[in-house]
């Protein structure tokens, strides 16, 4: 009998494969040319008459390689090239198959979490209702209660989230990278957990469960064309029950192609000292950490 799972995995691991061959390495991406506003304008132009400075293939292909979106890629007639439609169905592919990718039932352990699950009973509910994401279960709820670590500076939760895959991939790295970055920045750190068919909401009940000064979410993002693998990082400075997004902040396209996951936990762990000095979220942080 076919394991239909299986072979779906195996695809998508071809054609995310296949897909990073294709983009462009980030380390490998040039500077994009700056122009002033004047020179967007033209002399003698008001703002609100803008126009596009003169057409350079050179720049074009800057362009290009700033970013994995497919830019400028030709055509035939009115239609793609072959090669450009075909990959676009293969990144659309991706997408489809992260949001309905699940982890095993051993991944919390692997993963050094106690695991808990939303009030959603099965995937397709948890798309369906994604209140039901936001709130643990009762018996998560208890085990949460007798296990978790009461009072930390920064409780780390995990979540499947709208692409379980982009856990599976970058959680393992992330995880404990991050929990030595807030260690170093001085955070006492709870057990982390895992919650499954979890929504970036379910950290407000989690937080006021076990009394935490602040939350931190690592959670799949919904996924675009081919980026299936991407993670976010959602924080939370003195989490209540439907907390205001105002209040969070976000680190998000946390993947190979976009922030490496060390390189995240650092972010990550410099945006909640910040967080802490100002009492409070919505605290812009530089790549540049200033």
């Amino acid at each position: 009998m076919v394991d239909k799972a299986a072979v779906a995995l195996a695809v998508r691991e071809v054609l995310a494969e296949m897909l990073r061959e294709d983009a462009p390495a980030p380390s490998r991406r040039p500077a994009m040319p700056r122009f002033s506003s004047e020179e967007a304008a033209g002399p003698g132009r008001p703002m609100h008459q803008k126009r596009l400075p003169p057409f350079d293939p050179q720049e074009l292909e800057w362009i290009k390689q700033a970013t994995p979106a497919r830019l400028a890629q030709g055509r035939t007639g009115t239609r793609y090239l072959t090669n450009v439609s075909i990959t676009l169905r293969a990144e659309h592919a991706v997408a489809l198959d992260a949001v309905h990718s699940e982890v095993s039932p051993e991944f919390a352990q692997k993963l050094g979490c106690i695991p808990l699950q939303s009030r959603a009973k099965d995937h397709e509910e948890f798309l369906l209702h994604p209140n039901l994401g936001r709130r643990l279960d009762d018996a998560s709820k208890a085990r949460l209660e007798k296990e978790g670590t009461k009072s930390p500076d920064v409780q780390v939760i995990c979540g499947d989230g709208l692409s379980a895959w982009a856990l599976i991939e970058n959680g393992p790295e992330l995880l404990p990278a991050l929990q030595k970055a807030l260690e170093q920045q001085g955070f006492k750190t709870g057990k982390p957990v895992f919650v499954k068919h979890c929504r970036i909401g379910v950290q407000d009940e989690i937080g006021t469960l076990l009394g935490a000064r602040s939350t931190v979410v690592l959670v799949g993002e919904r996924p675009g064309l081919g980026t299936g693998d991407s993670l976010s990082i959602y924080t939370a400075f003195a989490p209540k029950l439907e907390q205001d997004n105002a209040e969070k902040d976000c680190i998000s396209n946390i993947r190979p192609l976009g922030i490496p996951p060390v390189e995240a936990a650092q972010e990550c762990a410099v945006l909640m000292k910040r967080t802490f000095a100002a009492g409070g979220g919505g605290v812009i942080l530089t790549r540049s950490g200033k």
